[in-house]
């Protein structure tokens, strides 16, 4: 079989004339019976912190097949998306690698031909061990065929509410369970402020992080009852609606208060992990993987900290945080004389021993949540998964549906202030009508968004509004894959 790079498609993507690629392999029991042959298997991925768990995968499958050696190379994203681009049209693609520093969205680089299918290579009782969730058109799916799957689970959110276990007793709250409601969390932080003697302060966090807190303001927004950046009953931007205003009011009001630490504007989150290690912050906002760090970085500090669930704005609310469809982490590249070996080795990635192996660096959850009940972790990154389990749903992805929606993204006008820093500016004080600034960010999202769908739609795309709109969506629902139907 051949797949060609069209000219266009990869001039787009990368600036590199595309060239043919030739691929081609015999069936897993073919190659078997010529099983003496030396084999490399060349595998590119930017997964640095998973290196030893990848490699001890790799180690265990050439110890059972000894003529098979992988070679992993690890690069940072920018770097692999760029190695990829060169290697591609000069027929050196690896045979597996990560999708990670490339502009093309999956679905593009499957319409140039770039992956080889994994169905063909593993059994349907193999399949039946991934979560439903999976199994989506344009993420991992192609007409019916699986080609990759995620590693991870979808379902986190960097807002957990981490604290010091003393200043939250001191404060008088649970020292295990913390505040629940968004005036609890303010009292805490006054209190904690107050019994800190100017040296500790109640919230600290690494608003000079601006990708974070985009994604924080979405989470808390999406706590109030927001859908999420877009309001899935109509297809428009949710950002000036009262969500986004109270969930930035709410974040604003600790400035306000004082209960602040004073730099938190200016570092980041790194910077604001290690002050709140150093007792310089009661409450700090982050994901799961804060106790991986604080397990390599601030051992001591792990037993003097809780986590809870992020505030609501009413005691007694149902808080659900939406995201969005993984992808496949690993691809097998149509380049590659050897899927079936690849195939094998992807395989073991759902292992019970590769996910507890997952869940034990306690970075992002196992694609198998169940696993951190099995594996050796803090009690902290258990309840963290609950939480999880409990909040956070499957969104719908417009580009799922109609893949012509990425054409429309990649095409989408950089909007400046961009919502990060929008969080930066009110909590700092330069940003004074939260409302009206939160709107015209909406306008203008809008605006670059229809000059993007028109610029599309001139190049012959079939795209509209209408793509982002959900009408079957419920809060509190996965939307799986048969709602897109």
């Amino acid at each position: 079989m051949k797949a060609q790079l069209s000219r266009r498609g990869f001039l787009k993507a990368t600036g590199i004339l595309g060239a043919g690629v030739a691929i081609g392999a015999p069936g897993l029991h073919a190659f078997r019976a010529l099983a003496q042959d030396a084999i490399t298997i060349q595998w590119w991925d930017h997964f640095l912190p998973l290196q030893p768990l990848l490699e001890s995968v790799f180690a265990a499958y050439s110890e059972q097949n000894p003529n098979v050696t992988v070679q992993h190379t690890v690069y940072s994203p920018p770097d692999l998306g760029q190695s990829l681009q060169l290697a591609y049209p000069n027929n050196q693609a690896p045979d597996v690698f990560a999708y990670a520093g490339l502009s093309l969205p999956v679905p593009a680089l499957q319409a140039e031909g770039w992956f080889t299918p994994l169905d063909p290579y593993v059994s349907e009782e193999w399949k039946s061990r991934l979560p439903e969730d999976v199994f989506i058109q344009g993420n991992t799916v192609f007409d019916g065929v699986l080609y990759s799957f995620p590693i991870f689970s979808f379902r986190f959110h960097e807002i957990l509410n981490w604290f010091n276990k003393q200043m939250m007793e001191e404060a008088g709250y649970d020292p295990e369970n913390g505040p629940a409601t968004w005036d609890e969390f303010r009292d805490a932080a006054r209190k904690i402020t107050d019994n800190g003697g100017g040296f500790t302060f109640g919230w600290i966090q690494g608003i000079g992080h601006i990708e974070r807190m985009g994604d924080s303001l979405n989470s808390l927004a999406q706590i109030a009852g927001a859908s999420g950046p877009i309001d899935f009953a109509t297809g428009e931007y949710a950002y000036g609606t009262d969500p986004y205003v109270n969930a930035l009011e709410f974040l604003v009001s600790m400035a306000q208060d004082g209960t602040l630490f004073p730099t938190s504007t200016t570092i980041d989150t790194r910077n604001a992990r290690a002050r709140w290690a150093t007792e310089a912050g009661g409450m700090f906002f982050d994901g799961p993987w804060n106790i991986g760090v604080l397990q390599s970085d601030f051992a001591d500090f792990m037993d003097l900290i809780s986590v809870t669930a992020p505030p609501t704005p009413e005691a007694g609310m149902t808080p659900y945080v939406n995201r969005g469809p993984k992808i496949g982490d690993f691809w097998i590249s149509s380049q590659s004389e050897h899927p079936e070996i690849a195939a094998a080795i992807l395989q073991e990635f759902i292992s019970d021993e590769f996910q507890i192996g997952l869940a034990e660096r306690m970075d992002q959850p196992p694609l198998d949540t169940t696993a951190v009940s099995r594996a050796n972790v803090h009690p902290t990154y258990v309840k963290a998964i609950e939480i999880f389990n409990q909040q956070v749903r499957l969104a719908p992805s417009p580009s799922v549906r109609n893949p012509a929606v990425s054409e429309v993204l990649a095409r989408m006008s950089d909007v400046r202030p961009n919502l990060g820093e929008i969080v930066q500016g009110a909590i700092s004080g330069d940003v004074t009508d939260i409302r009206a600034t939160l709107q015209e960010y909406a306008d203008k999202m809008t605006a670059a968004r229809e000059t993007a769908i028109a610029a599309a739609q001139a190049e012959g795309f079939e795209v509209s509004q209408d793509d982002w709109v959900f009408d079957n969506w419920e809060r509190g629902q996965d939307y799986t894959s048969e709602f897109y139907q």
